[in-house]
């Protein structure tokens, strides 16, 4: 059976300790920000996910969304929770005040979204897309769909969609054949079919405003072709009311391995009215925007599911009696000692939790970056952490849910046959992570966007500035810590060397570029991975006990798991012969 705690504790430890948020309460959206206001906002919301939304995950699971005639009819109490969810007012908490919203800075999103996944995955799928359909259109659109789809999209009464993906491309929006032509009054008819619509449509919210990607008449061909638009379910009449039903509908839910709660809709507008956002042919540019919002949103949720697997394995470690200890007797009031004085068992726990943690510490690290991005008043500034989280949203995403998976494969493990029957919840969390390393471009996907975009593009400035920030922090440490400098110092050094000496042969050959990509993204997460690692370990707070938690744990992630780096060297530096050697044919 499914048991949520939220990790409270350890957000506010990463939070207020680590990262010391309050320290930028002189800048704009930080006004309010101090150790007490994040302790509120994390305790509050974990009440309502462990209260509202945890013991509807199962049975979510079991049942799933349904379609009716009508449409999406939501999973048994999904609707009530998203309700009290708006109620809440958690929808509004990092939108702007104009809108309705609380002003708060984006960091405090990433701890909905881990808190949200944690408790329930499928139920987090809705309101994902909200902050960044919010942010595109903030930041794109029209004063007129301002006006109109802001605030009810702030306050989570509309709901928000991503309708990207179609059957023939794929990932590769460049196929997509939706169709815009233009109307006399300035909308548009939106025609085409969609596929992989998560939360397409729902009963839960009293609208749905799609964001649908179209080619105009006589558009160019490929990706500079695309335009972005705003589809509602129900359009708006004058006065922000619901008018008439658009002509959109939902032709199939997709049956999928896991987050059978969350109806992934084969959607289909068959001249539906919609408007266009920002300037024609430059759709793929505003949607980054969100996409790069939800590749945010997909780390933070990994860690919440792997955190929720991981606790659920170690309470399973502590209970379940079998062998005796390798080196005698550990209870003797007991039949058997508990499996958590195995080794192995130790070594599978010991390793989510330093996937778990340090990825939490991560997620916030960037999410951090990003919200002084938004809001700094100094330009430079904001352009320096801008670089910092273009960067590494590929890393978070890609590297965060790749480790999350293994992280809760980890935790059926633990389990063992108990794991792998439905009955303990732990199948589940494998089932429903398993999603994100998929959603919003693979890994691979984020790995070439990583070494492309990110890494030949300035010739690795940005990334060198990014590790030299590593190195800078990884020296200040104190003496005692020396063991966990030298070995952060040495995988620094690993990737600064690697990249210096095949730089220009990724250039000049993109094959191999494609093959190492991922990972060289691995490489350069595990060393995110030390940097938290590293300023958790040297965190000056009142909590000793947990701090010296951090220090053991900081040893095991720099003995056992930082080394992957040098088998992952390795690979890289052998490229891509041996890969694209094989002729089609022969595999």
């Amino acid at each position: 059976m499914l048991d949520y705690t939220p990790p409270s504790d350890d957000l506010k430890f990463v939070l207020n300790d680590v990262l010391d948020v309050a320290q930028y309460s002189t800048l704009p959206s930080f006004e309010s920000i101090d150790a007490d206001l994040v302790a509120s906002t994390i305790e509050a919301f974990g009440d309502f996910a462990a209260r509202e939304l945890a013991p509807l995950n199962a049975e979510g699971d079991r049942v799933g969304a349904a379609l009716k005639p009508d449409g999406v009819e939501s999973a048994p109490g999904f609707a009530d929770a998203y309700r009290t969810y708006v109620a809440g007012g958690w929808p509004a908490l990092v939108a702007d005040p104009e809108h309705g919203g609380d002003g708060m800075p984006a960091f405090l999103q990433s701890v909905l979204e881990e808190i949200l996944a944690g408790s329930n995955m499928a139920f987090a799928m809705a309101p994902l897309t909200a902050p960044g359909a919010y942010r595109v259109l903030n930041h794109s659109a029209s004063a007129a769909i301002k006006n109109t789809y802001l605030a009810p999209i702030a306050s989570g009464r509309w709901g928000t969609a991503m309708s990207l993906t179609e059957a023939q491309g794929g990932s590769a929006l460049a196929l997509l054949r939706t169709r815009a032509e233009p109307n006399d009054d300035g909308s548009y008819r939106i025609t085409g079919t969609k596929i992989f619509n998560s939360w397409g449509d729902h009963d839960m919210a009293e609208n749905i405003v799609h964001l649908v990607l179209a080619r105009l008449p006589e558009a160019p061909a490929g990706t500079k072709g695309i335009s972005l638009f705003v589809v509602p379910k129900y359009l708006p009449g004058e006065n922000g009311d619901l008018g008439e039903r658009n002509a959109f509908s939902v032709g199939s839910l997709e049956k999928k391995m896991g987050l059978h709660a969350s109806p992934t809709c084969v959607t289909n507008f068959d001249g539906a009215t919609g408007y266009l956002v920002g300037t024609e042919h430059k759709g793929m540019a505003a949607m980054f925007i969100i996409m790069n919002s939800m590749r945010l949103a997909t780390g933070s949720c990994a860690i919440g599911i792997a955190d929720a697997a991981y606790h659920n394995a170690l309470a399973y470690a502590r209970e379940r009696v079998a062998a005796r200890s390798l080196t005698g007797t550990k209870y003797p009031d007991l039949p058997g000692d508990p499996i958590i004085v195995q080794p192995d068992v130790r070594r599978m726990l010991m390793t989510q939790k330093a996937l778990v943690e340090g990825g939490r510490a991560l997620c916030y690290w960037v999410a951090v970056r990003l919200s002084l991005s938004e809001t700094h008043p100094d330009l430079d500034e904001r352009r320096d952490h801008d670089a910092t989280v273009s960067l590494l949203t590929p890393v978070v995403k890609a590297f965060l849910s790749d480790k999350g998976f293994e992280s809760a494969d980890l935790a059926l493990q633990c389990f063992g046959g108990h794991g792998y029957v439905q009955d303990n919840g732990a199948e589940q969390y494998l089932r429903d992570i398993r999603m994100l390393r998929i959603g919003e471009g693979t890994s691979g996907i984020q790995a070439m966007d990583f070494i492309g975009r990110k890494t030949l593009a300035d010739n690795a400035r940005t990334l060198n500035q990014y590790l030299d920030t590593v190195r800078q922090d990884v020296t200040a440490l104190p003496s005692e810590l020396v063991d966990i400098a030298h070995a952060v110092t040495h995988a620094l050094d690993t990737v600064t060397q690697i990249t210096k000496s095949e730089l220009a042969q990724w250039k000049q050959d993109p094959e191999t570029m494609g093959a190492i990509a991922l990972d060289y993204l691995h490489m350069v997460g595990y060393v995110a991975l030390g940097h938290m690692w590293a300023k958790m370990a040297a965190t000056n707070s009142s909590d000793v006990e947990r701090v010296r938690n951090k220090q053991r744990t900081a040893r095991y992630y720099c003995a056992h798991l930082l080394p992957e780096i040098e088998t992952l060297a390795h690979r890289v530096r052998a490229g891509g012969a041996t890969t694209m050697a094989i002729p089609d044919g022969e595999f």
